[in-house]
């Protein structure tokens, strides 16, 4: 029974909450060794019957049986393209058609946004977006893909009026940090948590009085003990990858999610400056 193969090709067929089990199980199936239904059924908010019917629907007695299944079939297709096939990005191969390719990374986009969604603390947000609308400074710290997060989100806080400090050479971040004062806020942006450049910064924030707001993952680290407050993200990218492609989604999801939430927070104003940059841009093209 290849149910790697009768998940991916009957998308179609699956329930809401059956995609969600689905595409968890497609996204981490080389770590489903340390995987319990409870667990899953509580990181997905389903129940625990949903997916023991989930297993049965593809033809096993239940969970464990299936988990079992997959991690062979995992470790089977493996070992046959060793020789074969090329590892380009997380899960995705050189044998995979571009269809498998496109399915394969919008699950791993939609695990990553669903997930972040789900473990939002929207009280804290409210706190943070409080904190950034009353700075005087707003410095974004990034590195590699998160500084292109970083640059997306300094554009949009511009556009509605805020003076932002966005570099990208690490060593002009290090010496905007330092000179940062009690009132502004920093926030940082890495997945890991553990980039030397972006840690020192923050040291540097604290330091001077700054707020510092970290958007980074789950796991503990030195940016999330710094940070005053952490905006979670979840990525379902295996070790292996090309590109930060869904952690690069999940962050924007929160970063889009902060610039709305501070055009709501003065909506009058940010729209009539919204529509002012709108006006001045098609001058541009005139």
């Amino acid at each position: 029974m290849f149910y790697l193969t009768k998940m991916r090709n009957a998308e179609g067929e699956f329930t809401e909450n059956e995609q969600k089990i689905a595409g968890f199980l497609l996204a981490n199936v080389s770590e489903l060794k340390a995987v319990s239904s409870r667990s899953m059924a509580k990181q997905l908010d389903v129940s625990q019957s949903s997916i023991v019917k989930f297993a049965q629907k593809l033809g096993a007695k239940g969970f464990t049986e299936l988990r079992m299944a997959l991690i062979e079939e995992y470790s089977i297709s493996r070992e046959k393209k060793h020789d074969t096939a090329l590892h380009l990005h997380s899960t995705i191969t050189s044998e995979d058609s571009l269809e498998v390719i496109a399915r394969k990374l919008n699950r791993e986009k939609m695990f990553a946004l669903e997930q972040t969604c789900s473990l939002m603390d929207f009280a804290r947000l409210q706190a943070v977006i409080g904190a950034i609308s009353k700075a005087s400074l707003i410095q974004i710290t990034g590195v590699g893909g998160s500084s292109l997060v970083g640059r997306d989100l300094s554009y949009k806080l511009m556009k509605i009026g805020y003076r932002v400090a966005c570099e990208v050479d690490t060593h002009v971040q290090a010496t905007v940090a330092q000179a940062l004062q009690k009132g502004d806020v920093q926030i940082a942006i890495s997945y890991s948590g553990s980039k030397k450049e972006i840690v020192l910064c923050a040291e540097a924030a604290r330091q001077q009085g700054a707020t510092v707001v970290a958007i980074t993952s789950l796991s503990d680290s030195p940016l999330r003990r710094l940070a005053h407050y952490t905006l979670d993200t979840v990525s379902g990218e295996t070790e292996w990858r090309s590109s930060s492609m869904s952690t690069r989604t999940a962050q924007n999801s929160v970063t889009d999610l902060l610039f709305i939430g501070m055009v709501q927070l003065n909506d009058v104003e940010s729209l009539s400056m919204i529509e002012r940059s709108s006006q001045l841009i098609k001058q541009l093209g005139k």
